[in-house]
């Protein structure tokens, strides 16, 4: 079969070290941007999306396993990028700083997925309330600044809905908090095993959640302030890698047209969501 390449780089021109764990791309317009944490200050480089060419680069800081993602608040789009030293908001047509926060976050910790709602940012367990009016952005909470505080867990990212927010603990539970305080309403250790190295990624489907484990179970529950309820369980994927004694599976599903995408260091799996596929 014939390849169709538009164009072409080279890592050793940004010493780009293999990761394996490496942030998903963003396209932007015409750009394509990269965060590859190349010291100096090539931490995010975009490139016009049909030649390759460098438009520009920015932070002098190093990659986590986090993917940035793009906001709109405060009359601008924002590109927010959550390294080992910091959160950055950059202008995704320039590079150039809209406001930065200090935050030493090892990139074992830095692996969830910035999550926006309204005029809120959460990076992993520090949510931020974003100014109206202008690029800007303050800490909502916690106060503490302890690492280890101001993280919900390792593996997977938050859900908004509503004033609350979901997510998964390091150590299996499942909380609701308080958006707005941060302060927890309730949890729940039906989810999954209550281990280091949980996970359950969430996804909103209507008025329902879908919930995928480390133990490649996919559960359809309703998540509200009032508690978990759990709807249905099947079990879509065998775990394959070897941790803390026992097999998981970390990565994240995807869904498209009734069906989920599912896979593990082994295979492949895609399963039909409808009661009649």
């Amino acid at each position: 079969m014939a390849k169709c390449i538009l164009w072409e780089g080279s890592e050793t021109d940004y010493k780009i070290e293999w990761s394996p764990g490496t942030p998903s791309p963003l396209i932007e317009g015409n750009l394509l941007i990269l965060f590859i944490g190349v010291k100096p200050g090539t931490g995010v480089v975009a490139f016009h999306k049909d030649t390759g060419k460098e438009v520009w680069k920015a932070l002098d800081e190093t990659l986590t396993f986090s993917s940035p993602i793009m906001i709109t608040s405060g009359g601008k789009r924002q590109l927010i990028v959550w390294t080992q030293a910091s959160v950055t908001s950059l202008d995704p047509a320039t590079g150039k700083t809209y406001w930065r926060q200090r935050l030493f976050t090892t990139a074992d910790y830095a692996v969830s997925t910035p999550v926006f709602h309204k005029d809120r940012l959460l990076i992993g367990g520090l949510m931020f309330q974003l100014d109206a009016d202008r690029p800007a952005a303050s800490i909502l909470w916690p106060e503490s600044n302890a690492p280890a505080r101001r993280i919900l867990s390792h593996t997977s990212t938050a859900l908004f809905r509503g004033d609350h927010l979901f997510s998964a603990k390091s150590s299996g539970q499942l909380i609701c908090l308080e958006a707005s305080t941060g302060k927890q309403v309730w949890e729940t250790a039906k989810v999954t095993d209550l281990k280091n190295g949980a996970s359950i990624h969430l996804t909103p489907n209507g008025d329902s959640v879908l919930l995928y484990t480390d133990r490649g179970e996919l559960i359809r529950a309703e998540l509200t302030a009032q508690g978990y309820k759990e709807i249905s369980r099947v079990a879509v994927l065998e775990p394959t890698f070897p941790f803390a004694g026992r097999k998981v599976n970390w990565s994240p599903p995807a869904f498209a047209n009734r069906h989920i995408f599912v896979r593990s260091g082994k295979e492949l799996i895609c399963a039909s969501l409808t009661a009649k596929p």
